[in-house]
């Protein structure tokens, strides 16, 4: 009785992922789906008491919570943050058709979490392919290989290594899925593929968070932009890239004030249109997105700014139209104006019409004969 509920739970799944995904998946991914069952890799999650960073352990999720397309937090780390979840579905099928996966092939799957998207690639390479999954954190990958022997797949090796050296041992591989999100692509990933093999992988840029397929051509890699919109945890581990200085707000009034007025809504353009903040990453190497309120007044919203990083000579409040500069207003001002001029002039491209290139740790934007090289050195998210 038990199996058939979560049957019909599954194929409820997949139809959601589905719509969701505005197209039916394919027969290897949808089978997949179908045939593992989500609740032996997710026997637990924590639920966010609204903003805040507290959490509720529940410790026996009903299958309706399972098999929502959400993401599962499995891990909070000492500060009360996440630090593993079982993925959204549909994210994770979206890579999965992405891949181009068939029967037979070798993968590398660079963050093990709870096993369930090991599982899911196992099924679809079947018994004659393999998985190897690899995990910084020793627990993490010793429970997901525990989980996948007690459901019977046995196609997986898990080993507890840095995910950034990616897994020389088995290489090399047809495709390599990172489940974690990096600031630039580890220099070792592409050279442990297979010639035409490829590369899936969630790089956190200071302005975005992009997601991007790479395939591997000679020493070089060409490939696209997915239409994705989601992030993952940052890779953990000694180079997992460096954190940005905390800014400290108070000093935000002490600073030369100066305001911009443009023509359209760039706060809208930048928390709407990934295609125009991947741009202005290229066009604006040194701006981190940050959000920000002050504490005495809890009823406002935050507010967007872009901080020039690593010395903060620029803090942009974004305000619709309306930009307000604190500390220096050149270069960033301009810079700015060009890159929203360049993105209409390209025809106010999304993600997906861009290309790009790797080379080492190289990246290189590509939209019909113009390219935007990504700076080299980035960082994700704000020290707090």
């Amino acid at each position: 009785m038990r199996q058939q509920k979560t049957a019909h739970y599954r194929q409820q799944l997949v139809e959601t992922i589905e719509t969701s995904l505005n197209h039916p998946l394919s027969p290897h991914v949808c089978n997949a789906f179908l045939a593992i069952p989500r609740e032996q890799f997710a026997q637990h999650y924590y639920r966010q008491r609204g903003n805040r960073l507290e959490w509720d352990l529940i410790p026996e999720p009903t299958l309706e919570e399972i098999y929502q397309d959400h993401y599962l937090v499995t891990r909070i780390d000492e500060r009360k943050r996440p630090s593993s979840s079982s993925s959204q579905p549909s994210i994770m099928a979206a890579q999965l058709e992405a891949l181009a996966l068939t029967p037979g092939q070798q993968v590398l799957e660079i963050g093990s979490g709870t096993g369930y998207n090991a599982a899911l690639l196992a099924h679809i390479v079947g018994p004659t392919g393999r998985v190897v999954s690899v995990d910084i954190t020793e627990d993490l990958a010793l429970r997901a290989a525990g989980r996948l022997r007690k459901s019977g797949i046995l196609n997986v090796q898990t080993y507890t290594v840095d995910g950034y050296e990616g897994y020389a041992p088995s290489a090399p591989y047809d495709r390599l899925l990172a489940t974690c999100g990096v600031t630039t692509i580890p220099p070792l990933w592409l050279p442990q593929l297979r010639e035409e093999g490829i590369l899936i992988a969630n790089v956190l840029l200071p302005l975005a968070s992009i997601f991007v397929r790479i395939e591997k051509a000679g020493n070089i890699g060409i490939g696209t932009l997915l239409p994705i919109r989601a992030g993952y945890m940052p890779l953990t581990g000694p180079n997992s890239g460096p954190l940005v200085p905390r800014f400290h707000w108070k000093d935000l009034s002490t600073l030369p004030r100066q305001t911009l007025q443009l023509e359209e809504d760039i706060e809208t353009l930048l928390k709407r249109s990934n295609g125009f903040a991947v741009l202005l990453h290229c066009f604006c190497p040194t701006l981190t997105k940050a959000y920000f309120r002050p504490s005495n007044q809890p009823e406002q919203a935050y507010a967007l700014y872009l901080i020039s990083q690593p010395r903060q000579e620029s803090i942009v409040c974004v305000q619709k139209d309306c930009l307000t500069f604190y500390g220096q207003t050149e270069p960033i001002a301009s810079a700015i104006e060009t890159c929203l001029q360049t993105y209409h002039d390209l025809g106010d491209p999304q993600v997906e019409d861009y290309t790009l290139s790797l080379r080492e740790t190289r990246m290189v934007l590509h939209h019909n004969e113009r390219e935007f090289p990504f700076p080299q050195h980035t960082s994700t998210h704000l020290l707090s």
